[in-house]
């Protein structure tokens, strides 16, 4: 699954650049098969286990990063439609 590393900033506080971002991942169980430049962005492979379909959105990926770190976790602002 393809992650947005700028959309992973948006949702946590950490202080990685992305090389890092993805071993450290990957050392957690998250593995990170690459990371290239997208853009002004990075974009992170990260294989997601059949055990893990908390992983499968940015929110997920941005949680474990904010276990992993210490990180404080921000949820989108979410608007229901009337």
């Amino acid at each position: 699954m393809k992650v947005s590393y700028n959309w992973l900033k948006d949702y946590c506080d950490f202080d990685m650049r992305p090389r890092e971002l993805a071993d450290r991942l990957s050392q957690v169980g998250l593995c990170v098969g690459t990371y290239e430049p997208a853009g002004d962005d990075w974009a992170l492979d990260v294989e997601v286990t059949t055990n893990r379909p908390d992983c499968l959105c940015h929110i997920g990926v941005a949680r474990e990063i904010a276990a992993m770190t210490g990180g404080r976790l921000r949820y989108p602002d979410v608007v229901a439609p009337e």
